[in-house]
């Protein structure tokens, strides 16, 4: 196995982009789980609507995987990241707020 620091720039970027992909469906996932346990309690408030809406555009947004240059292509795909994780983190906030 070959260790990060000795593989090439090429090499590097290629598996953070790969880990940023992992990262994002993940997110992904954990998204619509959370989404699915907690909509009742979202649905309650208007607070928790607008915490479900902003769930389901970070659900919708994707990476442009076409999209020929790879520092812009990463850079997009850490948007989603930061969308998705955002959204959970505010649903997580949310819960602790209102959870009884």
């Amino acid at each position: 196995m070959v260790h990060f620091a000795e593989m090439t720039d090429e090499e590097r970027f290629a598996r953070l982009e790969q880990k940023a992909a992992e990262i994002r469906k993940m997110l992904f996932g954990a998204l619509l789980m959370a989404k699915d346990a907690w909509k009742d309690e979202l649905s309650r408030r208007e607070e928790g609507l607008e915490i479900m809406e902003a769930m389901e555009k970070a659900e919708e947004s994707f990476t442009k995987g076409s999209q020929p240059d790879r520092f812009k292509r990463i850079e997009h795909t850490l948007d989603v990241i930061h969308q998705r994780a955002k959204s959970i983190f505010d649903l997580m906030s949310y819960i602790s707020k209102y959870k009884k």
